[in-house]
């Protein structure tokens, strides 16, 4: 197995504590210090990185502070900063030349389509996957889509599993929904969760055009003064600010963000039949990561 060249490392000395190399990302390095901002030389730079063929060619990496910076060794021009956060996802591609600068600046270019539009549809009426409306009152269930449910019709394994259950269970099983959990086990504090195999009912209720997502009663709401950016389920009809605004897909489905917001509500699976849903900011995720959607079903 061809070990990988290192990457080239030109670090600024006031920086060089917080750099922090990884062994897993960034023990593969060369690196050499400069004493300051000022004394940034991209084209000396260039010419050093040539000198060593030992090492990757077409990039070079300036670090200062929190800032990472790729330069293209044959035009020190073409440049692409990124933070400490995507490093492990962006170092890893450069050294192996699956992404280049240009590649990098075009995804960039691609972000703001991966954005939510904060606009409303005109006269928002709550529809199933059929395009049926879901009057206020109806109880529905909200199926978590994430690639099974493509191929569960061709699935013997699953058959095997699910012999002997009745027709309510075999309808929830092997597949993700939407549930409802507790931080205190009393009910008092509901917030949504992802569960495999088990749902629970939801319905709506239209209020002065708006159309709330509701449960036993209460109505799904962002608590703004709570950090973790998850859907909670509250009494009191919410406020503007509070709201869960509701995006269709081209298929049908549904994404959920804040009202007038651009972050889709993501599902983080950390156990395999349980999953956080939160709004997920982090660049990572608005990048690469896909946001949860979502499938009505009438129960």
């Amino acid at each position: 197995m061809t070990a990988k060249k290192p990457i080239h490392y030109f670090v600024c000395s006031e920086g060089s504590d917080s750099l922090g190399l990884d062994i897993a990302t960034d023990n593969n390095t060369i690196v050499e210090y400069f004493d300051s901002e000022n004394n940034v030389d991209l084209a000396k730079f260039a010419e050093i990185v040539k000198s060593k063929p030992n090492c990757v060619q077409k990039h070079f990496i300036i670090y200062k502070g929190d800032e990472y910076r790729a330069v293209e060794t044959d035009n020190v021009e073409n440049t692409y900063v990124f933070s400490s956060m995507l490093r492990y996802r962006i170092l890893p591609k450069l050294v192996a030349g699956t992404e280049t600068i240009d590649t990098l600046i075009d995804g960039d270019k691609n972000l703001e389509n991966r954005l939510a539009k904060p606009e409303r549809q005109p006269e928002f009426k709550l529809r199933d996957a059929n395009g049926e409306i879901i009057p206020d009152g109806i109880k529905f269930a909200l199926q978590i889509l994430r690639g099974r449910e493509e191929d569960e019709d061709d699935d013997e394994d699953d058959e095997e599993d699910t012999e002997g259950l009745s027709k309510e269970e075999l309808f929830y099983c092997n597949k993700d929904w939407i549930g409802v959990n507790s931080y205190m086990g009393d009910g008092k504090d509901y917030f949504l969760c992802a569960q495999e195999s088990n749902c629970v009912s939801f319905e709506c209720e239209t209020i002065d055009e708006v159309v709330y997502l509701k449960y036993d009663g209460g109505y799904f709401y962002f608590d703004i003064d709570n950090k973790s950016g998850g859907i909670f389920i509250g009494k009191a009809v919410p406020t503007k600010e509070q709201r869960v605004q509701i995006h269709y897909t081209d298929d049908g489905d549904i994404c959920l963000t804040g009202w007038g917001g651009r972050v889709y509500v993501a599902c983080e699976w950390i156990k395999s039949a349980y999953g956080v849903v939160q709004i997920d900011d982090r660049e990572e995720q608005l990048r690469w990561g896909s946001p949860m959607k979502l499938r009505l079903v009438r129960l």
